[in-house]
């Protein structure tokens, strides 16, 4: 079962509720002295959470609503923001490791936002000021939470303010309500169906208007560059309306200011003769990202799981373009995307070694091709015209890429044997190389270490991967060689930048500082899993 926090707090107060109208009913007089109304509250909402088996949300929310029961009674409890402290220190002591899951900050972020914008307010009366409340929480909460999700999740759901005030209401009020009723009265089977099917059709109509708001406002997935400072431009616009006792002239000039700054936010434009190199975290596989000024290339798909799915569907929004799509091999950890980029992108060109089948019409990739875009060079140094003897690993297309001084090799899963085939061909220094086979030992022999020394290995290989990659003799070889080595398993995905004055640097999504050393210079330390 979901069991959302929010209902959590509903049924903790719809049994409030009832017991203090029992309370009424039975003790008239002192009705609002009797206590066991709240224990009552209490215990159902920690009830109603272990229905979830107590998982982290549901016990979240079940701690968070028993200290807002404490606070609400008024007996001796904390204040609202005493008691915010409370819930958080309770739930990181109960599950320290909720401090890593986007969910703790945002429930909580939501709660404090809450108590800034109600604290000193009276409470709303009769049904318009209650609809005003709804409208009023749902505009402040708006902006703090884009900000928290672009954050957690660097992207943006346009339709969510609007589905929360409609969906939230009538899951809450309706479908929540029927969905118990219907367990409760199974032993009577005409009332359970009857409370099921209306269920059934608020179910079907959420899930018509769900679909109508996301493809009238789809997800928005803005420029990796540009999500920090978006964020930190909602949430000054969300302060600006949670702080109290600021002037009215100084919240609507401080929300236009901020709001076109926000409009006028763009991406940095990259620089022609400058490349972007992204090894994405796809798990076991490989897909790189080369972007120019105005040319995208794709080298590789990642992998497609038994499950069906496949981790491109994952990094970005349908309606992509790709200019180019080289697919090394046919191996599904290296082709198994393919079909998602049939279905949900545009591709301007596949290449593919001309004895593999990857799904889709390819033009061949073979030694000696050459091309540039953006002052960017591109050049294939392998497979040969005839390589139809060769197995699938060997097959695999090698690119190398050069912008301004700097190179990139990416050589597939090619083994030692062919590294030694096309090694004479490949330019020097090279400044980033994607070790081939994810690592593995059948590849990145000895002469390719040695010849290319290159100053950054990066292996795109998954966390905990069966297959022991990167080997340790590959991981030793690197560092004997003075290469600084980073991994898609440890770092995530690893971002780097060719034909800068600067020089190339790496950057990893999940930077870890006591990673840093152990290789010469600021560099990363990788260590086999075996």
């Amino acid at each position: 079962m979901v069991i959302s926090g929010l209902h959590v707090g509903l049924v903790a107060t719809f049994v409030l509720l009832m017991g203090r109208g029992v309370a009424r009913l039975v003790t008239p007089r002192r009705w609002r002295l009797v206590i066991w109304p709240w224990w009552l509250a209490g215990a159902a909402a920690l009830g109603y959470a272990s229905l979830a088996g107590l998982e982290p949300p549901a016990l979240r929310a079940m701690l968070m609503t028993l200290v807002g029961l404490w606070v609400a009674s008024g007996r001796h409890a904390p204040g609202p923001w005493q008691g915010w402290w409370l819930a958080l220190g309770l739930v990181v002591i109960v599950d320290p490791l909720a401090v890593w899951r986007p969910g703790l900050w945002l429930s909580f972020l939501a709660v404090a936002l809450l108590i800034l914008v109600w604290q000193g307010r009276s409470r709303p009366r009769g049904v318009s000021g209650w609809v005003a409340a709804l409208l009023r929480t749902q505009l402040l909460l708006a902006p703090l939470m884009a900000a928290a999700v672009l954050l957690a999740f660097a992207r943006l759901a346009p339709a969510a303010p609007l589905v929360n005030l409609l969906v939230v209401p009538l899951v809450s009020s309706l479908m929540v309500p029927l969905g118990l009723i219907g367990w409760l009265l199974l032993p009577i089977p005409t009332l359970s169906t009857l409370a099921w099917q209306g269920f059934d059709g608020l179910a079907r109509g959420v899930a018509v208007l769900l679909d109508a708001a996301v493809a009238g406002l789809p997800l928005w997935w803005p420029a990796p560059e540009t999500v920090l400072t978006l964020a930190l431009l909602l949430g000054g616009i969300a302060g600006l309306w949670a702080l109290p006792a600021l002037a009215m002239r100084l919240r609507l000039a401080g929300t236009l200011l901020l709001s076109v700054t926000l409009l006028g936010l763009e991406a940095p434009e990259i620089p022609p003769g400058t490349l972007r190199v992204r090894v994405q975290d796809v798990g076991q596989g490989q897909l790189v990202e080369l972007r120019s000024a105005s040319y995208r290339l794709l080298y590789d798909t990642g992998p497609r799981f038994a499950s069906g799915f496949a981790p491109i569907e994952a990094l970005w929004p349908a309606g992509q373009r790709f200019d180019t799509v080289i697919v090394s091999h046919a191996d599904l950890d290296h082709a198994g995307g393919v079909s998602r980029l049939v279905e949900r992108h545009a591709v301007g060109a596949y290449l593919a070694p001309l004895a593999e089948a990857v799904g889709v019409p390819v033009r061949p990739c073979r030694r000696g091709q050459r091309w540039e875009r953006d002052g960017v060079r591109y050049r294939v140094l392998w497979p040969p015209p005839r390589a139809a003897h060769l197995s699938s690993n060997d097959r695999s297309c090698v690119l190398e890429v050069t912008a301004g001084d700097e190179r990139l090799l990416i050589t597939g899963d090619v083994g030692r044997e062919i590294e030694r085939a096309f090694l004479a061909e490949v330019d020097d220094p090279v400044t980033l190389l994607v070790a081939g086979h994810h690592g593995s030992a059948t590849s990145s022999g000895p002469h390719l270490v040695q010849s290319l020394a290159p100053r950054h290995a990066l292996f795109s290989a998954g966390r905990h991967n069966g297959y022991g990659h990167p080997a340790d003799a590959v991981v030793r070889r690197f560092r004997r060689g003075g290469s600084c080595l980073w991994s898609t398993a440890l770092d995530g995905a690893l971002t780097a930048w060719l034909g800068r004055p600067e020089g190339a640097a790496v950057s990893a999504t999940r930077s870890a500082e006591w990673r840093h050393g152990g290789v010469e210079g600021p560099c990363h330390a990788v260590e086999s899993p075996h």
